[in-house]
């Protein structure tokens, strides 16, 4: 056969083959969160998530938050310790008279020692639940982490994931040794009340005791003890912090609120919007309707735009049915999307500062011929810096900038940026004054937006130069900042006590083996 009758009969073979394989069936994608699980699995999360709650609801009441039995607890013990030392050869008439015989005859050193164990073992009870309450949300995060693997996502390598779980295993690691070194603490001194002098050294026994509940307070105090669970749509926010982020923002709002989201609840976000895709009018895309959805609730939350105006803005988008159910869903509520922004911006204070400056500038009527340039960064560094800069070219043709980010206080000390600015056109004026809501998010959509992370490399005073140049290298505009790299005072004053009670713990240790061993070297 000759070529073309070899491509005829290849061709024909093709359509044959085309006809009879049938077209894959059309299914609609199965939420993430009702993965196929087998049913003991089901079963077994759901008791898991039942016992947390209850876990939970002790932890608000009695350890994290409330009464904080935890802190008290053992402060107060130190003190019947001192107390208990101050009565060991003599007894107060008022003891003798009316306690003595209600004690079983027990002298007052003894029965202080007594209550002092009493109340270790209620700090150490108060200690287990909240260590089983990190168990069990952790083995949750597991559970849920391999149902949404078996659904054919790679949680494993999403965003935050291993964050997320350095988080929870570092936070339970610190609470095991608090533990074990209270546990330590009350063994010694049930030992030393059960048996007598002449079977074990007592007073070696309490100082040893007094050591450990000094050491097990102080590890308490300078832990970082994130709170996390998965009882609540953000149970883990407050745990999660973002990794360092160097980027150049595409959807300002998406970009910042989403890396402050921890890897579960943002799994829950992106299902829901897919779950609303087929509602977004044509014209608009999820990833739009996500930005401006995050823009009107951060104008709304802060007094800048009312009810009526928020959902006006979205009606292009959006139906309003569509709206009213995004803020009665049982996860995605109108609380759960108030915390991501407090969370972020908590975070990002300098992003929203920006922000609101760019809005009093818009509002103010001052516009200009060039480029709008202006940089962001916290006051006091506590970890990585965040610093943001926008740029916004009022002018009539693109402009290539170049962004440096020079430092000698921090890595990396120096980042450059290549910018292309297009011009911002903004609305044509009208007898009718332009809302906010539609102003804003037209110039943001404008302004380049640079974010990049910074690490501190030393303590004190620190200086970050950010200069905007054109393609010849000229100086547009630049900026100096002079910021704080150091604890605030919360965690100051936390760290401060943490060490005394460790050099405490220590000096109390070594009090009864430092003339042990003097004697033994004949000094």
């Amino acid at each position: 056969m000759d070529e073309h009758g070899d491509t005829d009969d290849l061709d024909s073979l093709a359509e044959a083959l085309d006809e009879s394989v049938p077209p894959a069936p059309e299914m609609p994608p199965s939420p993430i969160s009702r993965a196929t699980q087998p049913r003991d699995a089901g079963e077994r999360l759901e008791k898991l998530r039942s016992h947390e709650s209850m876990l939970l609801g002790v932890d608000r009441l009695l350890i994290s938050d409330g009464a904080r039995l935890v802190l008290f607890l053992p402060l107060l013990v130190i003190v019947l310790y001192g107390l208990a030392q101050s009565f060991t050869n003599s007894n107060p008439q008022w003891w003798v008279k009316h306690v003595e015989d209600a004690a079983g005859g027990l002298p007052m050193s003894t029965g202080i020692y007594v209550m002092s164990l009493l109340m270790l073992v209620a700090d150490i009870t108060l200690l287990l639940i909240l260590l089983r309450l990190m168990v069990v949300t952790r083995k949750i995060f597991r559970l849920e982490a391999e149902a949404l693997t078996t659904a054919g996502m790679t949680f494993n390598s999403a965003h935050g994931y291993t964050e997320m779980r350095a988080t929870m295993d570092g936070a339970t690691r610190q609470l095991g040794v608090t533990t074990a070194l209270m546990v330590l603490a009350a063994t010694l001194l049930a030992t030393s009340l059960w048996f007598t002098e002449e079977v074990v050294d007592t007073p070696i026994l309490l100082a040893f005791s007094t050591g450990a509940l000094l050491s097990g307070h102080g590890v308490h105090m300078v832990s970082e003890r994130s709170r996390f669970n998965t009882a609540e749509p953000w149970g883990m926010l407050e745990a999660f912090y973002p990794p360092i982020h160097p980027a150049l923002l595409g959807r300002p709002f998406t970009d910042v609120i989403r890396a402050h989201i921890d890897p579960l609840l943002a799994v829950r976000i992106s299902e829901y919007l897919r779950s609303v895709e087929s509602k977004i009018h044509q014209g608009s895309s999820r990833r739009e309707l996500q930005e401006m959805l995050l823009h009107l609730l951060y104008l709304r939350r802060s007094s800048l735009i009312d009810e009526e105006e928020f959902r006006v803005a979205l009606e292009p988008m959006v139906d309003q049915a569509t709206v009213v159910e995004l803020f009665r869903h049982p996860e995605l509520g109108e609380e759960t999307w108030d915390r991501l922004l407090s969370r972020a911006r908590t975070q990002c204070a300098p992003f929203f500062r920006l922000h609101d400056r760019m809005r009093m500038r818009s509002q103010s009527g001052r516009t200009g011929e060039g480029i709008w340039f202006d940089v962001g960064m916290e006051n006091l560094i506590v970890g990585q810096a965040n610093l943001f800069a926008f740029v916004l070219n009022e002018g009539h043709q693109p402009m290539n900038l170049i962004l440096r980010v020079q430092t000698p206080d921090f890595r990396p000390q120096e980042c450059v940026y290549r910018l292309m600015v297009d011009p911002y056109s903004p609305e044509p004026e009208s007898l009718i004054p332009i809302p906010i809501s539609a102003s804003l998010p037209h110039a943001l959509s404008a302004t380049r937006i640079v974010w990049q992370s910074l690490l501190p490399s030393t303590m004190g005073e620190a200086t970050v130069t950010v200069r905007l140049e054109d393609e010849a290298g000229n100086l547009i505009s630049g900026r100096v900042l002079t910021v704080q790299v150091r604890s605030d005072l919360f965690t100051r004053i936390k760290m401060t006590l943490g060490a005394l009670f460790m050099v405490g713990a220590a000096i109390v240790v070594l009090s009864p083996i430092v003339p042990f061993v003097l004697t033994l070297l004949g000094l």
